[in-house]
C-alpha cells in the first residue's frame, strides 16, 4: 500500500444537519486504510448545526468558507488538500464502503485516464413523494450519460489534484454547473474522461415537489451564466427548456415504470417548464442567480 497515492476528499455543506452525518459515517467505515485518504469539509456559511456535527468526527479538517458558491467551497478545499488526487462527493451523499478502495485501484488500474466519473445510485428516502421520486430517477445524476456527452459532476469525481490546479480549479462565480464546466474545459484540454460504475456513493431523490422547484431555479440560473445568456435571448432560452421539458415527457411514456405514475411525472415536468420559464424572466430582469 505504501506505493498508492494519496487521496483528499472533499466535501462542501451548507446547511446539512439533516444528512452530512451520515455521509461521513459511510466514510469512516471505509475499507480503505485510515492512513491513504484525508477529508476536508468545507461549511458554505451554514446556520443550522451542521458544523457542531462535522465536528464529532474527529478525522475531519474543517474549514470555512463564508461567500455563497459550492464551487467557491470546492476551490478552498482543493487549495488545502495534500492528495496526490482529489475525490468529492456531495455533504447529502452516502459512500459505498469500498468507495476509497476503488479510487485507489482506479488511479493504478488506468493510469491513462485524467478524470473519473463515479457511479450515482439514487435511494428513496421515507418521506420520498411517488412523482418526485420517480421523476428524479428518470432525469437524474446519470454519470454513464455525462461521460458520453463529455461531462461529468463533482458527486462522484475523482481526478489528479494538479490537473484540476493547472485548469484554475472550478468557476467559483457559479451557483451550479461549475462541476459540467470544470469537466468540459479537462475533457477540451485533451485530458481522457472515463466512467467508473465500481466507484459508487448514494444519493436521496428529492423528496417534495418544493425541492424539485427549488433545484430547477438553481440550475437555470447556472446555465444562464455558464451558457452566458444574454436577456435578448430569453425567447430561445425559453424554447430550448421547453424542448427539454417536451423530450422527458416523451422519456416518461416510453419508460419502465407503473402506468398510474406516469400522468404525474408529466405533470411535475410541466411545473419544472413552468418554473424554468418564471426563473429566466427574473434572470433577464437581472436578478441574482438561485441558490437552493
Amino acid at each position: 500500500m505504501a506505493e498508492d497515492p494519496y487521496i483528499s476528499i472533499i466535501i462542501p455543506v451548507w446547511n446539512g444537519e439533516d444528512r452530512i452525518a451520515a455521509t461521513l459515517q459511510s466514510i469512516a467505515e471505509q475499507t480503505a486504510p485510515r492512513d491513504r485518504f484525508e477529508v476536508i469539509v468545507v461549511d458554505n456559511g451554514s446556520t443550522d448545526g451542521t458544523v457542531a456535527i462535522v465536528n464529532r468526527f474527529d478525522f475531519v479538517t474543517l474549514l470555512s468558507e463564508p461567500q455563497p458558491g459550492s464551487y467557491r467551497a470546492r476551490n478552498l478545499g482543493l487549495a488545502a488538500a495534500r492528495g496526490d488526487y482529489v475525490l468529492f462527493t456531495d455533504g447529502d451523499c452516502v459512500a459505498d464502503p469500498d468507495w476509497v478502495m476503488q479510487a485507489i485501484s482506479a488511479t493504478t488500474r488506468l493510469p491513462d485516464v485524467d478524470l473519473h466519473a463515479g457511479h450515482i445510485t439514487l435511494f428513496r428516502e421515507d418521506k420520498a413523494g411517488p412523482f418526485a421520486a420517480r421523476y428524479e430517477e428518470l432525469t437524474a445524476f446519470n454519470q454513464e450519460v455525462n461521460v458520453r456527452f463529455g461531462h461529468c459532476v463533482t458527486a462522484n469525481w475523482l481526478c489528479k489534484r494538479e490537473l484540476l490546479l493547472s485548469i484554475g480549479g472550478f468557476n467559483q462565480d457559479l451557483l451550479s454547473g461549475g462541476d459540467i464546466d470544470c469537466s468540459r474545459r479537462i475533457v477540451a484540454a485533451g485530458h481522457r474522461l472515463r466512467y467508473l460504475p465500481e466507484m459508487i456513493v448514494r444519493h436521496p431523490t428529492r423528496a417534495k415537489m418544493i425541492d424539485l422547484i427549488r433545484k430547477r431555479r438553481r440550475v437555470v440560473g447556472g446555465r444562464w451564466h455558464l451558457e452566458r445568456m444574454k436577456p435578448a435571448r430569453i425567447v430561445g432560452a425559453a424554447r430550448m427548456f421547453a424542448s427539454e421539458s417536451i423530450q422527458q415527457s416523451r422519456w416518461t411514456v416510453r419508460a419502465s415504470m407503473e402506468n398510474w405514475a406516469k400522468p404525474g411525472v408529466v405533470a411535475v415536468i410541466m411545473v419544472l417548464m413552468l418554473t424554468a420559464q418564471f426563473e429566466l424572466l427574473r434572470l433577464a430582469a437581472g436578478r441574482p442567480a438561485y441558490r437552493s
